[in-house]
Formats: C-alpha cells, sequence, structure tokens
C-alpha cells in the first residue's frame, strides 16, 4: 500500500510540476506574441486549459492525501475528545459523497469528451483534437483523490495520545 501510495504520489507531483512549466511557458509565449510582435496564438489556449485541468485535479489529489483539502476547527476547540472525533467522521464521510459525485462526473465527463472535439482549431493538426484530453484529468484526479482519502481512513480512528506535564 505505501509503495502504491508512493507511485501515486510522484505521479501526481510530476504531472502537477510539468503543468505548472507549460502553462507558465504558454502564458509567457502568448504575451510575448501578443505584445512583441503583435501576433495572436490561438493554440496556445488549448495548451492552458488543459495545464490547468491537470494542475487543479492532481494538486486536489494532492491535498486529499496531506489533508490540506477541509479541515473545520471552529469550535473543535470547545468540544470533547468524543465530539471532536464524530465531527470528524461527518466530515469524512461528506467528503467521500464528494469525491464519489466527482468520480460520477468524471465518468460522464470522460464519455462526453471521447465524442467531443476542440473548438479551435489547431493549424498542425488534420482534424480538432479530442476533448478526452481535458476531461481525463477530471477523472484520473478524483480517482486519486479517492485513493488517498480511503488511505487516510486509518488515521480517522487513531486516538491521540495527551502529553501529561
Amino acid at each position: 500500500m505505501k509503495k502504491l501510495s508512493s507511485i501515486i504520489t510522484k505521479v501526481a507531483g510530476a504531472i502537477s510540476i510539468v503543468m505548472l512549466i507549460t502553462l507558465a511557458l504558454s502564458l509567457f509565449t502568448g504575451v510575448i506574441a501578443r505584445y512583441v510582435f503583435s501576433y495572436s496564438i490561438p493554440e496556445i489556449e488549448v495548451v492552458r486549459k488543459f495545464s490547468v485541468m491537470w494542475l487543479v485535479f492532481m494538486g486536489s489529489a494532492l491535498a486529499v492525501k496531506e489533508k490540506l483539502h477541509l479541515e473545520i476547527d471552529i469550535l473543535s476547540d470547545y468540544m470533547s475528545e468524543n465530539k471532536i472525533r464524530i465531527k470528524n467522521i461527518i466530515v469524512y464521510v461528506l467528503t467521500l459523497i464528494g469525491i464519489v459525485i466527482l468520480i460520477l462526473v468524471g465518468i460522464a465527463a470522460f464519455r462526453s469528451g471521447l465524442m467531443r472535439t476542440e473548438l479551435v482549431s489547431i493549424r498542425f493538426l488534420s482534424s480538432p483534437p479530442s476533448l478526452i484530453y481535458y476531461y481525463s484529468a477530471f477523472l484520473v484526479g478524483s480517482i486519486f483523490m479517492l485513493y488517498f482519502h480511503l488511505a487516510n481512513l486509518k488515521d480517522l480512528f487513531k486516538r491521540k495520545e495527551v502529553k501529561k506535564q
């Protein structure tokens, strides 16, 4: 389990880094082309959308892994340990439901992307690319989120040891 988690973390991290670099380069290229050479490159918009989709969903999966996606602690200072545990279970279940909904929407988007193509024509391609490249980010990121969320289940039932001074 730890090896699989490590592999998924490295894959999500690598994809995020590549997409962040791609996004930065495409933005830089677009600005230079437009304002220095007075020439717009419409294909860059496709690269930007692709990069943002993958960056958001891989980043979300990594946030779920590190438990940085959601924290409700406004009343935790005033609650007993048992009530905090109940609150954490409720938050965990609601987050799980949200991730399952994301997966279901991701599956529908993936199927939709198989039949749809990009509206922006790309000069060096004979036909517009399929939207599956965008929508697969939704599905893959949601599956990674589910895996990491289920992996965090064990932490939900751990008892915190209180150090007495």
